[in-house]
């Protein structure tokens, strides 16, 4: 063949660019088959690293996005091998795949790889809004004998009233003719007398007791009665008609409402007294509501009433900033002028609140001659037991100054509690020698976000805080508290996002009847579930995910088409297995991660993703707001989050959103089974590739609950998400391998709850 013809030829096949293919293909070729395999660094080094940068924290223009996450090598090692390097995929060897990956995985990417390169340290933290709130009221309640109840079932009520056939109308003649635990307030007498023997134009009723609050809040109090009522929250024992928080003791014959607020502190009893009267109206009825925090108004129910006594609790009530929450929990790192004006006002409300009782908790009164020592005495136990240790000279120099003014003892002393609750000592539970005393108070934050009591102050004054098992059988002890319970409860509140679910809406139109009194009823059904199985003796985190029942009262059962069992108030009832799964099928989490007219397989799934398997998700690179009428009006709403994640940017999380939320979408808006979607029969199958590179095909809810339970990555992430509760700080300041020790200890105890919470307390409490 002549030249110029070969010459030509070789031109044509450059233009079209075969002959760069064929050496491409060539040296492919000779990598994967013949060459002797890198090692994973230089595949990293020699294929990755002119975009992603030496340590994978990426190169500006090509890769913005850090190498960092949580999927497992061999996850890695299959995407390496099918989408790596990005201008020639498919070009490593499964060996050098598996070599790159396992490099990338053990320098850079996963969580204990950026704890040892980049050590993050215990940050230096003040008290958050909780753990202020909580220590105040501690401290203030540890100089008196203060009674509290767990007890629940209502209030004891005495009824009092002129007997039948009794002609006169004076107070003098009224007896006792009814006393009985009343389960609520809600009474419509009419024109009758409330019980036989009574006359029914005149009578009293004192109804007594303790008021259980569950969660940290303002709560809303109403009572609604044509009659005279007094209603007392928290008030002392000895207080006065002043103490009321709703006076509507002249009655008006008319149906009216008084309210009142208070804010309450979660996991406590408070005083709660009701004064009712008739006298000559033409009819009786009272009921008395209540609105948690997040709530709606209703009646309050027989589990938060007592008949049994609680003395009145201190509680600062000032608005405090919120907490930083930018790592996924609240901690106390950021300090502002709000901040510091909020601490300021609740040490004035502290000492308002001490100020009546100071010479009775100093062992004196006001005109005994040695008032001043025993003031000074009271100022120092105040001090050490907010400073949570024995003062030093240095401490006692600072307080004899503020103490040695020119003013009476009793101002002092009030200057006094004002620096000691304003003092870093106090707001900083981390300063000092880390010695016993350190010990205790990380442990009695850790398990009551509060301040230690007298038994582990003791035990730290006598050395004996140095061990696990020392700090381990105080933890179990405190654990008993209702102090620990309701910390366990804000963190499930924290973990199922509950608050969330306060603003629950949905359209009337598509779904009539649920209104707030059934979200409230919702609420309560899951907390009753998730404190059942974590107080339980097993305490199974399992059971969290798997349980097939629901507690219902006769408003959810209604709504949602079940049949109750005998008895009253909120009971167990058994669901379909195949379909229900413990918390992820609890319709108020269904609700709450749904919009107001249909369901949203993009928020479950993200809640899925991150609270239940404890998988990491980067931010979207842009914010995409659904809108309904965009798309096809025939489309479920499974094609329409296809058709809007479709595009590459949105699949890098989306592949492992969607398949999570599609295989729930058998439950609409406010949790009930469905077959259909825009009269298109239900879709939930899915693919789903697991953080360890596993691919399953889901069916449906309870396949994610069931590899939930099963996952280590999602205990991995429950023990985590437990800890930064707990503690405010991350497993990885302890160490690279704390959450990985804590996890395998936490199956080894088979899942149990509590015993998590102990062990989490007792590493907090023993860090140096």
């Amino acid at each position: 063949m002549p030249l110029a013809r070969i010459i030509k030829i070789f031109g044509a096949l450059c233009a079209v660019g075969l002959i760069a293919v064929v050496v491409r293909q060539g040296q492919r070729y000779y990598k994967k088959n013949l060459a002797a395999p890198r090692t994973g660094e230089i595949v990293y080094r020699e294929e990755c690293l002119r975009c992603h940068g030496p340590m994978g924290q990426g190169v500006a223009g090509k890769s913005d996005e850090p190498l960092v996450g949580e999927k497992s090598i061999a996850f890695l090692a299959k995407y390496v091998a099918k989408e790596m390097p990005e201008d020639d995929p498919g070009a490593l060897s499964q060996t050098e795949s598996l070599a790159s990956a396992e490099f990338i995985h053990k320098a850079f990417y996963s969580a204990e790889a950026r704890a040892r390169n980049n050590p993050p340290r215990l940050e230096l933290a003040h008290l958050t809004d909780r753990q202020y709130r909580e220590s105040i009221t501690d401290l203030l309640g540890s100089f008196r004998r203060a009674n509290s109840t767990n007890e629940s079932g209502g209030l004891a009520a005495v009824y009092r009233g002129l007997k039948d056939g009794d002609s006169t109308n004076t107070d003098k003649n009224e007896a006792k003719f009814l006393e009985r635990v009343d389960p609520v307030i809600n009474f419509d007498f009419g024109t009758k007398a409330p019980a036989a023997g009574s006359r029914a134009e005149q009578f009293k009723i004192n109804w007594s007791g303790s008021l259980l609050v569950p969660d940290t809040g303002e709560y809303d109090f109403r009572v609604t009665t044509p009659n005279g009522v007094r209603v007392y929250v928290n008030a002392p024992a000895n207080g006065s008609e002043k103490n009321a928080l709703i006076d509507l003791w002249v009655s008006s014959a008319m149906l009216r409402s008084g309210q009142g607020q208070a804010f309450l502190l979660g996991g406590r009893s408070y005083p709660l007294k009701v004064e009712f009267f008739k006298y000559k109206d033409k009819t009786a009825s009272i009921k008395l509501e209540w609105r948690p925090p997040g709530g709606a108004w209703t009646v309050i129910p027989a589990e938060n009433l007592s008949p049994k006594s609680s003395s009145s609790v201190d509680v600062v009530s000032v608005p405090l900033p919120p907490d930083d929450a930018s790592m996924g929990y609240e901690r106390g790192v950021s300090v502002s002028r709000e901040w510091t004006e909020g601490v300021a006002k609740g040490g004035l409300q502290a000492a308002a609140m001490l100020a009546p009782r100071l010479h009775e908790y100093a062992g004196t009164t006001p005109t005994a001659p040695d008032r001043a020592e025993k003031l000074k005495a009271f100022t120092w136990r105040f001090a050490q037991l907010a400073y949570r240790r024995p003062l030093t000279p240095e401490q006692q120099a600072e307080l004899l100054k503020v103490f040695g003014a020119e003013v009476t003892p009793e101002v002092a002393t009030k200057r006094a509690i004002l620096h000691t609750l304003s003092s870093p000592y106090f707001l900083y539970a981390a300063t000092g020698p880390q010695d016993d005393y350190a010990v205790a108070a990380r442990l009695a934050l850790a398990m009551w976000d509060s301040l230690p009591d007298e038994l582990l102050l003791q035990a730290a004054a006598k050395g004996a805080l140095k061990t696990p098992e020392q700090v381990r059988a105080h933890a179990q002890r405190m654990q008993k508290d209702p102090r620990a319970r309701a910390k366990l409860r804000d963190f499930l509140h924290h973990w199922l996002h509950v608050e969330e679910g306060s603003e629950i809406a949905k359209d009337q139109a598509a779904y009539p009847g649920f209104d707030q009194g059934v979200v409230m009823d919702l609420r309560t059904s899951l907390d009753l579930f998730s404190e059942s199985v974590v107080w339980s003796e097993a305490s199974d985190y399992r059971q969290l995910l798997l349980s097939d029942t629901i507690l219902m009262n006769e408003r959810l059962a209604k709504f949602y088409g079940q049949k109750l069992p005998e008895g009253q108030g909120f009971r167990p009832v058994k669901m379909d297995a195949d379909q229900r799964a413990g918390v992820l099928t609890h319709p108020y989490v269904l609700a709450t991660f749904s919009y107001t007219k249909s369901s949203s397989p993009i928020h479950r799934g993200v809640f899925l993703t991150r609270n239940i398997l404890g998988r990491m998700l980067k931010p979207p690179p842009m914010a995409i707001a659904f809108m309904d009428d965009k798309f096809d009006p025939s489309f479920t709403m499974r094609e329409k989050v296809t058709e809007l994640t479709a595009k590459p940017a949105c699949q890098s999380c989306h592949v492992t959103i969607n398949p999570l939320g599609f295989s729930f979408e058998h439950f609409d808006a406010v949790g009930r089974v469905r077959a259909t979607d825009n009269a298109k029969p239900i879709n939930a199958m899915a693919e789903y590739t697991a953080a360890d590179g596993t691919v399953l095909m889901l069916k449906g809810a309870r396949d994610v609950a069931v590899h939930a339970a099963e996952s280590q990555a999602g205990q991995a992430g429950f023990v985590r998400n437990l800890f930064q509760a707990m503690v405010k700080q991350p497993t990885t300041a302890y160490s690279p391998e704390m959450l990985g020790q804590l996890t395998e200890r936490f199956r080894r105890d088979q899942y149990h709850v509590r015993h998590l919470a102990v062990e989490v307390a007792v590493v907090a409490a023993l860090q140096k």
